[in-house]
């Protein structure tokens, strides 16, 4: 609900401004000037990791491109779920956001695991940007697949940037 309802409220907030219209959420956030001096931008794409235990590494493909590390801490149960707090490192080398190239960016990760068919777990992760960029907030969806050694993980991101 809170992924539809930000966008809604920067595509709103550009409308009421009036002038030219936005033709895409996209391009209200970026025209709004939200976060202070430098504009946010929706961002989309997806991570491909391969991993031991508690640390991932990948690709990022999408609005933002480049590589990935992921650092997993220590696991908690709860029933049929996991949650595992962490932290990422994206290393950006391309993609549509031009402000963000060439810089590192970290975020604390919040992981929720759901064994959907084990060994292949549903992931849910919420991370927020605590280095490399004003803030940022992404949501992540998708599977890690714990049945071979190195695990394979594929998971979407969506969220807004703000460089």
């Amino acid at each position: 609900m809170i992924n539809r309802t930000i966008p809604v409220a920067f595509l709103t907030a550009a409308l009421a401004c009036g002038g030219e219209s936005p033709t895409s959420v996209a391009q209200a956030m970026s025209s709004s000037g939200a976060g202070g001096s430098s504009p946010c931008h929706a961002v989309a794409g997806a991570l491909d990791q391969t991993g031991v235990g508690a640390v991932l590494s990948g690709t990022i493909s999408g609005d933002i491109e480049g590589t990935v590390v992921t650092i997993g801490g220590p696991v908690l149960l709860h029933g049929v779920a996991l949650s595992r707090p962490g932290e990422q490192t994206w290393e950006v080398t391309g993609g549509a956001v031009a402000p963000l190239i060439g810089r590192t960016l970290r975020f604390d990760v919040e992981v929720l695991a759901v064994g959907a068919q084990p060994p292949a777990f549903r992931i849910n992760t919420t991370s927020r940007v605590v280095e490399g960029a004003e803030s940022g907030e992404l949501t992540y969806h998708g599977i890690t697949d714990v049945s071979t050694v190195p695990f394979t993980s594929h998971l979407l991101y969506n969220g807004v940037i703000c460089p």
